[in-house]
């Protein structure tokens, strides 16, 4: 269910938003999850490792290839609208992913701030359950 979420909101971001800002924010959050990688990998005791990094960037290509073929075939049946709301949704989806690793990430920085802790459990849990739980511990909802 979670799953079906990150799409149906990647799907209304792609309905209301030009395919500048998808790329502008993708490439943001790519190059923010590596900072945030570097860091983590820092404070768990790990050397910088470049071939994470090139892998990061393979990564990257694969996305930008991805969608150029997906402009390529369907460009030749003049959807121009579909190719630019295709390439915005994949943008979006993938820009999710990278937001909840950038989670992850600043969660094991630092696993007491709370904030960090919720948003990412929102973003890798059933967000209702963990909602229902917390409330739970606190004496209330029963």
């Amino acid at each position: 269910m979670k799953q079906f979420g990150t799409w149906l909101l990647a799907l209304l971001l792609a309905a209301f938003q030009p395919l500048s800002v998808a790329i502008l924010v993708l490439m943001s959050v790519w190059t923010f999850n590596i900072i945030m990688g570097i860091a983590a990998d820092k404070n768990a005791g790990n050397d910088f490792r470049f071939k994470k990094a090139f892998t990061a960037a393979k990564q990257l290509g694969f996305i930008f290839a991805v969608l150029f073929v997906i402009s390529l075939a369907t460009t030749g049946y003049d959807e121009r609208e579909l190719v630019f709301t295709i390439a915005k949704w994949g943008t979006w989806v993938v820009s999710l992913f990278y937001v909840t690793n950038i989670f992850r990430n600043a969660h094991s920085l630092w696993p007491r701030n709370k904030a960090i802790a919720f948003i990412y459990s929102f973003l890798t849990t059933e967000a209702f359950g963990y909602l229902k739980d917390l409330f739970k511990m606190r004496g209330g909802l029963k």
